[in-house]
């Protein structure tokens, strides 16, 4: 349990760094570094280490399309522009929306069934996120609304529903064509970061960096913000790519995938701690509210299978 614990504070600690590191470079930029650098790794890995998977078809090339633009490159440009507005539990806490919108698309695309009692969970779940919605810093009230919902929060839910169907696609070249998952994470995250690094051009202008009044051993403003974005792709690629997907292969060894995916709905707790801790932001009860409802929706939603397994 101790190791379930430690994957979703790792994972819930990505967003975190993601909201450091844009204090000091812009959002789709970043992602293009991350994105890049992620994918030669884990490609590198992939060629010189398990060579007898490394395999690509070209009959699957539509997939890997959909896999780059869904999985890498929407969900991951649309949460990183809405961490500029918003902090990093709440985004962290949007994407415990994940389980129920995956269930929807399994439901309408895959023609699986769903129970009363999940359906009831699904219910519980969604409106379990009307309280954090409503709840807004001052920086995302400035921003554009469509009613009640802000802009940031928006592209947040846009991230988490591009991210699920993502996922389908995902499964279906693992599972259904049998291609190893770091190659198929290693080619959607090369081609995702190419794409944003090309976004950014047209949309961010020239690369460049963010200077603050912080120093670190005598560097200028401009290096230690080029050391921290560099400490910040470094820590997101080990953590998000090396230690949480290696981690979450070990832990699915010894537990359910149920269970697993059960116990994430703590991650947003982590974040909101590491919130307090590093930028002095307490979580509004409006977020506890949404964490509790969310709780009991997922159980709900899973209860069979928890008492199963």
């Amino acid at each position: 349990m101790v190791l379930i614990l430690l994957l979703y504070m790792l994972f819930a600690s990505t967003f975190t760094l993601g909201k450091i590191a844009l204090e000091y470079i812009s959002p789709i930029l970043f992602i293009a570094i991350r994105m890049i650098s992620a994918g030669i790794l884990m490609l590198g890995y992939q060629y010189f280490f398990n060579h007898s998977r490394w395999r690509y078809q070209w009959r699957d090339a539509v997939a890997f399309v959909q896999l780059t633009v869904f999985l890498m490159f929407i969900p991951f440009v649309a949460e990183y522009w809405a961490l500029q507005y918003v902090t990093a539990s709440k985004a962290c806490l949007l994407y415990n929306l994940s389980p129920f919108v995956t269930a929807l698309f399994a439901y309408f695309l895959l023609a699986e069934r769903l129970t009363r009692k999940q359906w009831f969970g699904l219910m519980i779940g969604f409106l379990g996120f009307i309280p954090i919605l409503i709840s807004q810093t001052d920086i995302e009230l400035l921003t554009f609304h469509i009613g009640v919902i802000s802009m940031p929060e928006i592209f947040l839910l846009i991230s988490v529903i591009s991210s699920c169907y993502g996922w389908i696609i995902m499964k279906q070249l693992v599972k259904e064509r049998s291609y190893s998952s770091v190659m198929v994470n290693g080619v959607a995250m090369l081609w995702a970061g190419v794409l944003s690094l090309l976004t950014s051009l047209i949309l961010e202008g020239k690369p460049h960096l963010y200077t603050v009044n912080r120093s670190f051993y005598g560097l200028s403003p401009y290096h230690y913000a080029l050391l921290m974005t560099m400490l910040c792709t470094i820590l997101l690629v080990l953590i998000g790519h090396v230690v949480c997907f290696n981690l979450y292969s070990v832990l699915l060894r010894r537990y359910s995938a149920t269970f697993i995916s059960f116990a994430g709905f703590v991650t947003p707790l982590f974040a909101a701690l590491f919130d307090w801790i590093i930028f002095g932001q307490l979580a509004p009860v409006a977020f506890f509210i949404t964490v509790g409802l969310v709780g009991c929706g997922l159980y709900t939603f899973y209860q069979d299978e928890l008492i199963t397994n």
